[in-house]
């Protein structure tokens, strides 16, 4: 009787953590990052981006940044860009800079990540839109406007 009272107490108190945390939301920090789908402006492909800044540049700007595309050419070298704008959740820039390089697999595949600021005097928050471009121009894939707020 004790062994099964045991085993029921326990049954009926995860059950009741469980409807707890799914009634109550959890309480969390405001996104800081964000991320993108990558889609094709020109040629073929697609992708994701994802931006998260870190609390590493003590006082600086600094996130980490993961690029990933498919489905484009195969062995190709393709430059990562980026444009920023004043935070009001609209990308009109037209000024891409490159940030990185990535080059694709013999499946047309390719990823890289890499760390951006750190330097100081940036913004803490922008609008941010990133473009990836084939090294001949024949494919840019584009992000959607994003606004990054920094740590």
């Amino acid at each position: 009787m004790i062994r099964r009272f045991g085993f029921r107490g326990l049954a009926v108190g995860l059950f009741a953590a469980c409807a707890a945390m799914v009634a109550a939301p959890a309480a969390q920090a405001e996104p800081t990052g964000d991320m993108s789908v990558l889609t094709a402006v020109m040629g073929q492909g697609t992708g994701m981006v994802i931006v998260s800044p870190t609390s590493s540049g003590k006082g600086s700007f600094v996130a980490q940044v993961k690029v990933n595309i498919r489905d484009t050419a195969p062995n190709t070298v393709f430059t990562v860009t980026r444009a920023i704008d004043p935070p009001d959740g609209v990308c009109t820039s037209t000024q891409f800079d490159p940030v990185a390089t990535l080059t694709t697999s013999a499946g047309g595949a390719g990823a890289v990540e890499f760390v951006r600021g750190g330097r100081g005097g940036g913004p803490a928050s922008f609008d941010l839109r990133l473009q990836v471009i084939s090294a001949d121009g024949s494919t840019v894939l584009q992000s959607e406007c994003m606004t990054i707020i920094g740590k």
